[in-house]
């Protein structure tokens, strides 16, 4: 199996696999670099960007196979993304401030600090960094190069397949010594040749000491995140349901209720190639795994398809700060026109964890297992 399938199949035999022989190990091996195809690490941050594969799924099957005292780690990671998202949603003028300054890199060749050009390689090939990785990369960009966190954010932005607004956004600021004011993240030498498995040592090539002099962010200015009201499941006439990048199986929800609904998929080209034919092929697999639904790529698509299928009633993935491609004036305008009720539908997964994400994450990770028994998993 290739690094990154697309079939929904082989990526929950991958994991399920992963969780029997790797999981029980990942809080001692999670930190090491070894190189591509990353067997110490689940892989699936791609999938759940878009909830291809939805947290619950994947924490039902670690669950099935694992002590859950013994996987706290990586369940804290599978919250990590629903987090930053929360945070986002309550602080959404960070974005605003990133978008107004974010300019795009040209990058040398070649450095000279061979992990780095090492990992920019590794991510304009494969779509994908360790964690760890990028937190060095990151450090280096900002602190050795010189380079602004905007134009590092942008350049992640443009290369991986899981790109997620608020995780990339609010990681750089986090490496900068902005999430956490004037503590940043220092890459060192040391700490990047224990954790690659002594694969590279930039020993004199980094800038290991910083003084930063940020002025103190007013963190006390905590928009609330005000939920949208709650669906209430029943048999709609003519309902329709649009899948996109910010949920890919949102209508499971409504298979496992046992409501009908006719549904499609947008899709829209990514300027990479990589990242582009990645999600091409996870529609495809959407498409071929659902019988009578329909690839849309433009807003006149949609209105054909809403048009021909008689939808009266509209179902939308919920659309957080930085995801915006339905909850804009020109296409609700338009559905009103067509006399279609819509909906933007919010997980009961996010709605539950949202308001806690607040403030910092180890007073947010203290809800975890309240989290845990709302999913009923």
């Amino acid at each position: 199996m290739k690094m990154f399938p697309t079939k929904k199949s082989e990526i929950i035999e991958k994991f399920t696999n992963f969780s029997e022989k790797e999981l029980s190990s990942y809080s001692k091996k999670r930190n090491f670099d070894y190189g591509p195809p990353h067997k110490n690490v689940s892989k699936l941050s791609p999938y759940l960007r878009t909830r291809f594969i939805s947290e619950e799924e994947v924490l039902k099957i670690a669950f099935s196979k694992n002590n859950i005292k013994n996987i706290e780690k990586f369940i804290e990671e599978i919250f990590w993304r629903t987090y930053w998202r929360g945070w986002l949603e309550s602080h959404p003028w960070v974005y605003d401030e990133y978008l107004d300054t974010s300019i795009y890199q040209h990058l040398p060749k070649k450095t000279g600090i061979k992990c780095f050009d090492n990992w920019k390689e590794e991510l304009i090939d494969t779509g994908y960094l360790h964690n760890h990785s990028r937190m060095w990369f990151a450090s280096i960009w900002i602190f050795t190069l010189g380079y602004s966190w905007e134009s590092g954010a942008e350049f992640f932005k443009r290369n991986l397949l899981d790109f997620c607004p608020a995780s990339n956004t609010l990681g750089w600021r986090w490496v900068a010594g902005l999430q956490t004011i004037n503590k940043p993240y220092l890459a060192m030498s040391d700490n990047i040749k224990y954790f690659t498995n002594g694969r590279f040592n930039p020993i004199g090539q980094l800038n290991e000491k910083v003084d930063l002099n940020y002025n103190e962010q007013d963190s006390s200015h905590v928009l609330p995140f005000i939920e949208p009201e709650k669906f209430e499941f029943k048999n709609f006439d003519n309902l329709g349901i649009i899948l996109n990048r910010n949920d890919l199986s949102l209508n499971q929800i409504f298979e496992n209720k046992k409501i009908a609904y006719q549904c499609c998929v947008y899709s829209t080209e990514h300027e990479n190639k990589l990242v582009n034919e990645f999600n091409k092929n996870i529609i495809q697999d959407i498409i071929k795994n659902n019988r009578n639904f329909e690839i849309t790529e433009n807003f006149n698509q949609i209105f054909d398809w809403l048009t021909n299928k008689k939808i009266k009633n509209l179902i939308l993935p919920y659309e957080t700060v930085g995801n915006k491609i339905f909850n804009v004036e020109k296409f609700k305008k338009k559905l009103k026109q067509f006399n279609i009720q819509y909906k933007f539908f919010l997980r009961d997964w996010d709605r539950n964890a949202f308001p806690y994400a607040t403030k910092g994450f180890f007073k947010f990770k203290k809800n975890i297992p309240t989290l845990i028994n709302l999913a009923d998993i």
